[in-house]
Parts: structure tokens; C-alpha cells; sequence
């Protein structure tokens, strides 16, 4: 005799969030950033994604682990994001300006 199957309901939610690709996807957009198709500029790090749209920069944390850091969660990436704010406005404080959250709604992404 088998056991009932239990349901997972983080599984539901984990199998609605957007993958990777669909977040690059977005961020690369020129309709994103309501700007001509060509002027975004778009720099990869072994940390980040970084996308350039006129005298804006918006970067993404990458998921990933090296010996001297770990991104693998979106608790570590954000806090590490907070961090690297909190210490760079103190020497530029005009171009950190803030955190930006990157959000799912109904299917959709947005700033």
C-alpha cells in the first residue's frame, strides 16, 4: 500500500517565480527601461549583471558561491546589496542612490 502524496505548497510558488533567464530578459529590455531599442548596455561580472540605460545602473546579484562569498540565497544577495550601499554612499553618495527590488506580479516583472 502506497502513502498519500503530500503537497508541498512552497512548490507552487517556487514553479511560479520567474527563472534566471526570464529576470535577464527583462532587465535587458529597452521597453523596461522606457527608452530606444539599443541604448541599454549590458555588462556581465562574476558577481553581477549590470545593465547601463543612460545615466541610470541597475545591477543584479548573481546566485552563485566562490571561497570568498555567497550569493546562493536572495536573503544573501539582498543583505549583501544593503551593504554595498551603506558603504559606498559614504564616498558617492550621488550615484548609490537606492535598492531597487525586482518583483513578480500576476506573471509579470517589474521594477
Amino acid at each position: 500500500m502506497s502513502e498519500p502524496a503530500t503537497h508541498d505548497p512552497g512548490a507552487d510558488a517556487r514553479a511560479a517565480m520567474p527563472d534566471i533567464e526570464e529576470k535577464l530578459r527583462f532587465l535587458r529590455s529597452h521597453a523596461t527601461h522606457g527608452c530606444a531599442p539599443g541604448s541599454t548596455q549590458w555588462i556581465e561580472t562574476h558577481m553581477s549583471w549590470v545593465v547601463i540605460v543612460g545615466d541610470r545602473v541597475l545591477k543584479l546579484k548573481k546566485p552563485v558561491r566562490f571561497p570568498f562569498l555567497d550569493f546562493t540565497t536572495l536573503e544573501a544577495r539582498e543583505h549583501h546589496c544593503r551593504e554595498e550601499l551603506r558603504l559606498n554612499r559614504r564616498l558617492a553618495p550621488d550615484v548609490y542612490l537606492r535598492l531597487v527590488a525586482l518583483l513578480s506580479h500576476e506573471g509579470a516583472l517589474r521594477l
